[in-house]
């Protein structure tokens, strides 16, 4: 029988979609120092709190390159390592040299998504064969609700929508609130509950940067009587939401995954999000979910990400543009998919994909298989 191993990891929200809910290994969570906070050329490395004393078997991070002597595995959503701008530094290298070394143990993408990036990324670099060797992909993972499906709306009901997410523009919380619009312009009895703290600005690599941008979108958005928007809703209380909602929305032009995702599925509701990301990868369009159109690159991210204009009239033109072709098409997918008699198996087939790829039981036990095979090589 294998010995008990002592874990330590992060305390992260990511992290714990990335991990085993039901370990036989003894997981210590413990807070790390935000290195980026320092500065954002550290964001790929990280060190742990050392107290209470512990002697630990092995590290399991997220993102971020542990500064320990201890054997380590990795999982990561993007790029790894995480040094943007950085790649032809002594610090860059110092990362990579440390990732194909006898240390780390394990490098684990949660999507294909992030394989591909990974594989672009070291595609030239002389450790790929080493890098290569420690690689896989699992998806992230949730607990399965027991018991059927919650959704109990009758015809005559108002379709309800909910939207999660803090970074209100990236996400695409402008659509939302142009969808709303839309439907109340109409006469359609929609409503949508918004769980977002409305950041916008610089913490986002998509978003406008002038400072009076969102204003008007803040201003439409508490005017509307058909949005009921909140900063936070404990989990228990949100996922209740979300089980009775007909869509969860991620109109996102920026995201690698998307847990709300995983957790929508997993309680039977379908998800009407962009075309990017892994969302592909999980998503069959028109069958357990739906997929709204966005102009990507080969690797499967918006276009004008990361453009150098964003303080300027063109982009802002643009943002709004897209997030208006966005919330129009949202309109016409719910509309026509609740027209008809396809949702009663979007429901289902929603939930069948998250018994198929996101179970907590199955992925424990793969991290639990990682921990024995990474503390003994």
């Amino acid at each position: 029988m294998d010995k008990q191993l002592s874990i330590l990891a992060p305390t992260r929200y990511p992290w714990r979609f990335n991990s085993p809910r039901h370990s036989k290994h003894d997981i210590s969570i413990r807070k790390f120092l935000p290195m980026n906070r320092l500065s954002y050329k550290l964001e790929g490395i990280t060190a742990f709190n050392p107290f209470p004393p512990k002697r630990f078997d092995l590290i399991h991070t997220f993102n971020r390159v542990p500064l320990s002597k201890l054997p380590f595995v990795m999982g990561f959503e993007s790029h790894m390592p995480r040094a943007y701008s950085l790649e032809h530094t002594r610090y860059y290298k110092a990362l990579t040299n440390r990732l194909s070394g006898n240390k780390c143990r394990r490098i684990v993408a949660i999507s294909e998504y992030a394989r591909k990036l990974f594989l672009q990324q070291h595609a030239n670099s002389p450790q790929l064969p080493a890098l290569i060797s420690k690689l896989e992909v699992r998806y992230p993972n949730v607990d399965l609700p027991a018991g059927g499906d919650m959704f109990s709306a009758a015809a005559h009901d108002p379709i309800r929508l909910v939207f999660v997410g803090n970074h209100f523009g990236r996400k695409g919380g402008c659509a939302i609130v142009r969808l709303a619009e839309l439907a109340k312009a109409q006469g359609l009895a929609l409503e949508i509950d918004l769980v977002s703290g409305l950041e916008t600005g610089i913490a986002s690599w998509v978003d406008p940067l002038s400072a009076d941008y969102f204003t008007p979108w803040r201003a439409r958005l508490a005017a509307l009587p058909n949005i009921r928007h909140r900063q936070h809703v404990p989990n228990t209380e949100l996922l209740g939401l979300v089980s009775r909602a007909h869509f969860l929305m991620l109109p996102t032009f920026a995201d690698t995954f998307g847990f709300s995702v995983i957790e929508a599925m997993a309680h039977h509701t379908p998800v009407i999000t962009t075309h990017q990301g892994a969302m592909p990868e999980v998503i069959r369009d028109g069958e357990n979910s739906i997929l709204l159109s966005l102009e990507c690159n080969d690797n499967g991210d918006w276009i004008h990400i990361k453009r150098h204009d964003r303080d300027g009239e063109a982009y802002e033109k643009l943002f709004t543009d897209e997030n208006e072709r966005l919330a129009q098409e949202a309109l016409q997918r719910i509309t026509t998919t609740l027209s008809g008699s396809r949702y009663a198996n979007m429901r289902k087939g929603a939930r069948q994909t998250a018994e198929q790829l996101f179970d907590a039981k199955t992925a424990s036990d793969y991290w639990d298989m990682v921990y024995q095979e990474a503390a003994t090589s």
